[in-house]
């Protein structure tokens, strides 16, 4: 039996400001509708999946670390964030700025496959989202 992701799901007060700003990473809302028997409306945003798409479970190893602060405000965990494959990575650190969307310090850095760099998440309706750029081992 295999199971396949089909959706993950983010609350927002208003769809169209974030489906905005979603464009200055190339992804667009493609379909909206009402769900009644939920009273929400529901935009879906299609992704194509990568071939290394995967769960992140993330443990902190100090108390100062980012996920130890997180856990803090959640002990039981939940989604910390969404991360979206991509290539030229210095590049998007540049459209990102220019949109006026807030990239978090340092910018580009060291990550768990490569290199990446989160918006602050303020800049999406209070997700936290990381572009990495997967190096080949």
């Amino acid at each position: 039996m295999s199971i396949t992701l089909s959706h993950i799901a983010i609350a927002c007060p208003n769809i169209a400001d974030i489906g905005e700003k979603l464009t200055v990473i190339s992804l667009r809302v493609k379909e909206t509708h009402e769900v009644p028997s939920e009273k929400v409306r529901a935009a879906m945003v299609p992704i194509v999946p990568s071939e290394k798409l995967c769960i992140e479970l993330l443990e902190p190893l100090t108390e100062d670390s980012p996920i130890s602060k997180f856990l803090e405000k959640k002990p039981n965990g939940g989604i910390h964030h969404l991360s979206f494959q991509v290539e030229g990575i210095e590049k998007w650190e540049k459209e990102l700025r220019n949109a006026g969307l807030e990239v978090l310090p340092p910018g580009i850095r060291k990550a768990a496959r490569g290199k990446a760099l989160f918006i602050h998440p303020k800049s999406f309706g209070g997700i936290l989202v990381e572009l990495e750029q997967i190096e080949n081992s």
